[in-house]
C-alpha cells in the first residue's frame, strides 16, 4: 500500500516542479482531510498558477471559511486586483 502524502510531501512536490504530481496528492489530501484550511490554500495557489482564477477563488473561498483569520482572504483580494487590472497605453497605441 502506499504511503498517504502530507502537505509537507506535498509542498516539496511543488519546490520539485512535479506540479502534476502535486496537485493529484493534494487532491487524494482533501478527500481524505475535507476542513484542512492549508490544502484548500494551497490548491488555490496552484489554480491560480495555472489562471484559472474562477476554481481559484472558489479553493481559497473554502479555506478562508475554514479559518477566517487565514492568507486567504488576501490572496483573494490580489486575484481580483489581477482580474481587474487594465493597461491603458496598451488600449490607446
Amino acid at each position: 500500500m502506499k504511503k498517504e502524502k502530507s502537505l509537507l510531501d506535498i509542498e516539496q512536490m511543488l519546490r520539485d516542479g512535479s506540479i502534476q504530481k502535486a496537485h493529484e496528492e493534494l487532491l487524494k489530501l482533501l478527500d481524505r482531510e475535507p476542513d484542512n484550511d492549508s490544502a484548500w490554500y494551497m490548491l488555490g495557489g496552484l489554480f491560480r498558477r495555472e489562471q484559472r482564477w474562477g476554481e481559484a477563488i472558489n479553493a481559497l473561498n473554502r479555506a478562508k471559511f475554514l479559518n477566517p483569520d487565514g492568507p486567504a482572504a488576501h490572496a483573494i483580494d490580489s486575484i481580483y486586483e489581477i482580474l481587474r487590472f487594465q493597461n491603458n497605453d496598451l488600449m490607446n497605441p
